[in-house]
Formats: C-alpha cells, structure tokens, sequence
C-alpha cells in the first residue's frame, strides 16, 4: 500500500510569536512539523506496519522545510519530497493545485493529511486536494 502524507512546517507550538513591519518574524524561531501532520504519519507507518508498502511524506514550502521532511523520515517514513520554488504562494489554493499536480503522475492508495496548520488554521490543503484529484475526502476525524 503506498501512503502519502502531505505536511507542513509550522513554528514549534512554544514559540512566542512576534510581529514586524506587520508580518511575522521568523528570527531566530523553532520550527518543527505541523503536530496534526505529525499524527498523520505517525498514522501512516501504522498502516504500513499492518498492510506493508511504502510511506512517502511530501511538503510544498521553503528550504527549510526540508527538516520537517527529516523529522517524517526519522519516524519511519520510507521517502520524502520538497517541492521547493519561491513563485508558489502560501494560500491553499495554491499549495493544493501543486499537490495536485505531483500526485497525478504517482501512484497512491491513500494520501493523509493533518487536521489544520496550527499557524493559520484553515484546514483546506488536504480537502481542495481530494476535489482536485477527484478523490473522496474525510476530515477531522479523531
């Protein structure tokens, strides 16, 4: 069974966030994965534990987000991908048609995602990608 698990680096959770020139400043801040996407592998490498195949995490975002990719790997799962390029913008819509646009050339039985980013909370990634791949979607499961 191949399981995909789309993550996000966000800010570590203690972090004390401060605003400059009216954005968010990253210096000297902690970023780790995003705790629910951190579930969502954990949850991933069961399956795989059970079922067999292959766990491949996958993030669109900065450089550095190659650590949370890391963090996945570290964990037990078997790959990962960086899709990497300063002209994606932030917003979801975005993120999810880039996501997209990678899963239709791979081969997936089940794609998993957290809850929400605890640094904005939209929770639309994981449910714009399912309507873009044309695939069923369930979310805030607990």
């Amino acid at each position: 069974m191949n399981v995909y698990v789309i993550l996000k680096q966000t800010f570590d959770t203690e972090e004390t966030i401060t605003i400059q020139d009216g954005r968010i400043s990253e210096d000297g801040v902690k970023f780790v994965i995003n705790p629910y996407d951190e579930y969502a592998v954990e949850e991933a490498i069961r399956i795989k534990e059970q079922e067999g195949g292959l766990v491949v995490a996958v993030s669109v975002g900065p450089q550095r987000s190659a650590e949370a990719l890391r963090t996945a790997l570290a964990m037990g799962a078997d790959e990962a991908v960086l899709v990497c390029d300063e002209r994606i913008p932030a917003d979801e819509y975005s993120i999810s048609s880039v996501l997209s646009a990678y899963f239709a050339g791979q081969s997936y039985d089940l794609i998993l995602g957290g809850n929400f980013s605890v640094d904005n909370g939209a929770g639309q990634v994981a449910i714009r990608l399912a309507g873009l791949l044309g695939i069923p979607h369930a979310s805030s499961i607990t």
